[in-house]
């Protein structure tokens, strides 16, 4: 079947057209915006302007940048000229990024100049790409500056046709487990994607409208990842505003600046981000907000909780996987009236054509809870990683049942309990122990920010070691080991509490600190003879 690419961003200037789509907030406080009708303009300058350089249909190209309003335009203008993006992140190493240009064969490299040096120190190595486009000032003299490419585009709309199963975009892993991987999204999958998400947000909960023309919608962790990916289209084809807060520092005093300023009502907030946010608002004594939809990912009960508290039960506590691009299942805070026990789950399907079941390793079902591969199904999965069919093939049951290669189970109400990834489970004893729950109750604690918990020693009979970062003012002490050590004691079984806690000023994360690197933990604890 053939589809118009990227149809939405034309009908958003149809029918919202003068008014303010996009506010784009730059690291020294200055802003800028868009209108509808302007940013559409400006996909189509920006997209025929590519091919106006020489990228065809179907290229590759790599987008490599800080939240930006050239990024917001370049994922619009990519998608309505069938120019495939792929999504660098700006966390992840030069040298991953250079194998996955080349993996995929990308043509194009938009960069922002702030990694101009990185960029020159590896531009050699690039074997596939021919064109690079400097975003941002001071463009080096082997780059094509941002505007000149958008001067040669043209305003006028493509009204492009592709088939729907046509690669749209590259979204790619966020590189816990080695190389990132290429999920290819295709312009079926990402219709089911923005389908999926118009129904989680407007059905958020009692009292919650569905997401409207006063809607404020705030991008401060990484556009190209999950803020964008699961926020971007439902609130900019329902006529709401986008605000674009460059994300190259991190500043919860900024955030909350922004978030009263702005009259924000929606944000996409990682767990380990959203707790600093919640200590500047406590700081204040509170604040007279706005916000209505804050989904949160790799969230604790204790983070739920003080989140109600400062802010009321404006939040979702949500579960995905790269390649499904939405928030899968979901936790509402009204879900937990008369049943507690639910803070420790992550809910159930965030949509009513998305499919959850637990398998054991040879795909067939388990009953509720019983502990297993979480399997999903739906039009979001519909995709493959680039180039690895070896990858692709692992990644599915019998049926259809995609496996992220996590593990969990669903109880009776088919509420979904995550316990961690499959690869990070530790063994002692011949039991198993699951990170993710000792993490959750380390960083309970009052002087934990972070913590990372790994396996050390023979891979039946392993310790648990956990690694943590305090907040700032705390000071690491054998008193506060035994504080933290007591603490824990309270919701961990005998073999689930530490047996080390070691100490660092800095935990190793990708995202923006979302998620704890623990094969890079492993790593360094290993080198230091630990």
């Amino acid at each position: 079947m053939q589809v118009e690419a990227g149809s939405l961003t034309r009908l958003a200037a149809v029918w919202f057209g003068a008014k303010t789509a996009l506010t784009a907030v730059a690291g020294d406080g200055t802003t800028s915006s868009q209108s509808f009708a302007e940013l559409n303009e400006s996909a189509n300058r920006i997209g025929s302007g590519m091919v106006e350089l020489g990228v065809r249909r179907g290229d590759r190209v790599g987008v490599l940048a800080y939240n930006t309003p050239e990024v917001f335009q370049i994922w619009l203008g990519c998608e309505k000229h069938n120019l495939v993006r792929e999504v660098l992140h700006t966390h992840i190493a030069m040298d991953d990024h250079v194998w996955s240009l080349d993996h995929v064969g990308a043509t194009a490299l938009l960069f922002d100049t702030r990694f101009t040096k990185e960029i020159e120190s590896c531009r050699s190595r690039l074997q596939t790409v021919k064109h690079l486009i400097a975003i941002g000032p001071d463009a080096p003299e082997w780059a094509v500056p941002y505007a000149d490419v958008v001067a040669a585009g043209r305003a006028s709309e493509p009204l492009l046709d592709v088939d729907e199963n046509a690669a749209n975009f590259l979204q790619l892993s966020s590189g816990t487990t080695g190389h990132p991987k290429p999920w290819v999204k295709t312009y079926r999958s990402w219709q089911a994607v923005i389908d999926h998400n118009l129904h989680h947000f407007d059905t958020f909960g009692p009292g919650i409208p569905p997401v409207g023309l006063d809607d404020v919608n705030l991008h401060f962790h990484a556009l190209q990842w999950a803020a964008g990916f699961q926020t971007l289209y439902p609130y900019l084809i329902r006529g709401a505003r986008s605000v674009l807060l460059d994300d190259a520092e991190f500043d919860p005093e900024v955030i909350v600046d922004t978030i009263l300023r702005e009259g924000v009502t929606a944000t996409f907030a990682p767990g380990p981000l959203w707790g600093p946010i919640l200590d500047e608002v406590e700081k204040r004594g509170g604040i007279d907000h706005r916000l209505r939809r804050v989904v949160i990912f790799f969230g604790t009960p204790d983070l739920l909780d003080r989140t109600t508290k400062l802010l009321g039960p404006v939040w979702a506590h949500g579960f995905g996987s790269t390649e499904q691009g939405a928030i899968t299942t979901r936790l509402l805070p009204h879900e937990l009236d008369g049943h507690p026990e639910r803070r420790a789950s992550v809910g159930r399907s965030g949509g009513p054509f998305f499919e959850i079941a637990i398998k054991d390793q040879e795909g067939n079902t388990l009953a509720p809870g019983e502990v297993g591969e979480i399997a999903v199904r739906s039009a979001m999965s519909l995709g493959e990683y680039w180039g690895m069919p070896e990858k692709t093939a692992e990644a599915t049951f019998p049926g259809d049942w995609f496996r992220p290669f996590d593990v969990g189970y669903l109880d009776e109400d088919g509420y979904l309990y995550y316990a961690d990834r499959a690869v990070d489970t530790i063994t002692i004893d011949g039991a198993v122990v699951y990170p993710h729950l000792v993490e959750a109750a380390v960083t309970g604690h009052p002087d934990v920010a972070n913590c990372g918990v790994i396996g050390m020693g023979e891979p039946d009979r392993q310790s648990v070691v956990a690694v943590v970062q305090l907040r700032p003012g705390c000071s690491p002490d054998d008193e506060l080991t035994s504080s933290i050590l007591a603490f824990v004691r309270s919701t961990l079984t005998e073999r689930e509490c530490p047996a080390r806690i070691e100490y660092r000023t800095e935990l190793p994360t990708v995202l923006g600190g979302a998620k704890v690197q623990r094969a890079e933990l492993r790593t360094q604890l290993t080198g230091a003879g630990r």
